[in-house]
């Protein structure tokens, strides 16, 4: 079994590095590794989806429902993952933890692309799901944890930033390998070079702690004294963890809001393009994506001055406006309402994954952070990787997207009103 090296030991390579550079910190070398990570794993492993998708279907001919489903198994699989083997990503460490996951992705992608029958998709997509758990919103917050406490808000933005990006960076350059060297070689060959890069990245960037270096949290010259901790460090069990008010609060509203979030952005073509027109849709489309980059910034500017759980509330009351506006260019023509309602969306997105980490780091003990966290993000993934089909279901019912959009703001206002008023008196302890 793998065992955590001796947090007292740091690397001689390392600390004479960091002597070298006298008041650099290396914690801002673990957000770039950090925002590199989250650009890859989210356009290989989320973004990507839909490009495997539209290769087997159209070109392998697979049958569009069984790959979908495939697709949303992929999501319950890691989701599952994420809550029960968070201590032994802990145990091996970010570096042989994100190096395994990379090996992981690569060969993931790689299978994809040469895939002959279904249960070989659905293999792969088992690979995928050891990528998810190892390099994604968890594992980003686990990796960030021992660097950052004051400016944790920050460097989580900032690091998190980087999944937007792999919809913007990584989606088009597998499609721009396809198309010159083919589906197969084409999405192997990127598969291959993003993961060569990933893990480079990896050994150089990701120390265990900071005092590996001879550094403290945040850069400080020394270590801040920290309020004593309640108790020991064993993990709380599951059922006091489902219990606590506040975890309850965090993970239902955050749930229902990635539900919703991600249910609009499968759908959002489809919505926008009898209206819009292909390439106006496109371009709404970026639009969002854009909005999503500077929500992220400005909202981690902020988190560390404002009130978490007013700024998360205002954040989903953004998505909430968003959604009505688009619901209410429906009835018309309306390009500039249309863009306008995207904006409000894409500047909720994205810090759905950011904010319930925050909350957690400051609402539980700093020993229960990994522990609390990965079970709300691994019950939220399990609830929005039914927002497509929920989303496709009420379009078949209502024969458009007017009343699902009307329905999905009011589902997303609930989320707003449970994180505001789950507000915990006091910090939850032993």
């Amino acid at each position: 079994m793998l065992t955590a090296a001796p947090r007292s030991a740091p690397d001689p390579s390392e600390e004479s590095s960091s002597a070298l550079k006298p008041g650099y910190f290396r914690g801002w070398e673990v957000v770039a590794g950090c925002f590199l990570m989250a650009m890859i794993s989210w356009g290989l492993g989320f973004y990507g989806t839909g490009v495997y998708l539209a290769y087997l279907v159209g070109e392998r001919g697979f049958p569009i429902s069984a790959v979908s489903g495939g697709i949303t198994a992929y999501f319950w699989l890691s989701a599952s993952m994420i809550m029960t083997c968070g201590p032994l990503i802990d145990r091996a460490g970010p570096r042989l933890s994100v190096s395994l996951g990379t090996i992981a992705m690569v060969l993931a992608v790689s299978a994809i692309a040469h895939v002959e029958a279904l249960w070989q998709f659905y293999a792969a997509l088992g690979l995928m799901a050891v990528c998810w758990t190892t390099m994604t919103s968890s594992a980003i917050n686990t990796i960030l944890a021992p660097w950052f406490l004051r400016k944790r808000g920050l460097a989580l933005s900032l690091s998190l930033t980087g999944a937007s990006f792999g919809g913007i960076a990584v989606v088009p350059l597998v499609t721009a390998a396809s198309h010159a060297f083919g589906h197969r070689d084409g999405m192997t060959l990127a598969a291959v070079g993003c993961g060569a890069l990933t893990l480079l990245v990896a050994w150089r960037c990701f120390v265990r702690d900071p005092s590996a270096v001879g550094q403290f949290p945040d850069g400080d010259p020394a270590a801040l004294p920290q309020a004593a901790a309640a108790g020991s460090d064993t993990p709380w069990p599951l059922s006091r963890v489902l219990s606590n008010p506040a975890f309850l609060s965090i993970c239902i509203s955050f749930s229902i809001a990635l539900t919703v979030q991600v249910g609009f952005l499968t759908h959002q073509i489809s919505m926008l393009q009898p209206a819009l027109g292909a390439q106006r849709a496109a371009w709404a489309v970026g639009l969002t994506t854009i909005s999503a980059v500077l929500g992220r910034l400005v909202a981690g500017a902020l988190m560390d001055f404002v009130e978490r759980r007013a700024l998360s509330a205002l954040n989903f009351l953004s998505q909430v406006v968003g959604l009505l506006l688009l619901a209410s260019a429906h009835q018309g023509d309306t390009a500039w309402l249309t863009y306008a309602a995207c904006v409000l969306c894409g500047l909720s997105v994205g810090n759905a994954i950011t904010f319930s980490g925050l909350l957690i780091q400051r609402e539980f003990p700093h020993e229960q952070f990994n522990r609390v966290n990965r079970l709300s993000v691994g019950i939220g993934q399990i609830c929005y990787a039914c927002g497509p089909l929920l989303m496709g279901f009420m379009r078949q019912v209502s024969g458009g997207y007017e009343k699902p959009l009307y329905i999905s703001a009011a589902v997303g206002t609930s989320s707003a009103i449970i994180i505001w008023f789950g507000r915990p008196r006091e910090r939850a302890t032993e």
